[in-house]
């Protein structure tokens, strides 16, 4: 696949899963937003939120590319983008991320097949209750 339609699948995948989840999800129309999809929680709450997935390994962690901008890469704006959701396809695991928990990291790798990983984002794994807050 090509990276645009593995974006949009990843999307689509965190749509599914947040429905499970009693959220709500809106995307804009176009490609032109730094928010993929805006996520209401019950009480009405709104999540900017940027969907970003891989299922390519690195050595031995996966990286997910937190940027923006069709040239250079810039990264996620925590003003225009309150969270960062994170796909790793091959063990189809979530990671619910705060945008100022990245601290601007363009490149956040994730260790979802080591379960003991101290790893900095692994605390935010299947973090779905980030959007009851």
């Amino acid at each position: 696949m090509n990276n645009k339609r593995d974006g949009t699948t990843y999307e689509y995948q965190f749509i599914a899963r947040a429905l499970k989840h009693s959220l709500d999800v809106f995307m804009p129309i176009g490609d032109h937003l730094p928010q993929d999809c805006i996520v209401m929680n019950g009480a009405g709450k709104l999540f900017k939120t940027q969907v970003k997935g891989t299922s390519a390994k690195g050595h031995h962690k996966y990286k997910v590319m937190a940027t923006t901008g069709s040239g250079a890469k810039l990264p996620i704006d925590c003003h225009k983008v309150d969270v960062l959701v994170a796909y790793i396809e091959p063990y189809d695991v979530f990671y619910i991320v705060p945008c100022l928990a990245l601290e601007g990291s363009l490149a956040p790798g994730f260790y979802p097949h080591n379960e003991k990983s101290t790893g900095r984002y692994e605390q935010y794994k299947e973090g779905w209750d980030f959007f009851k807050s």
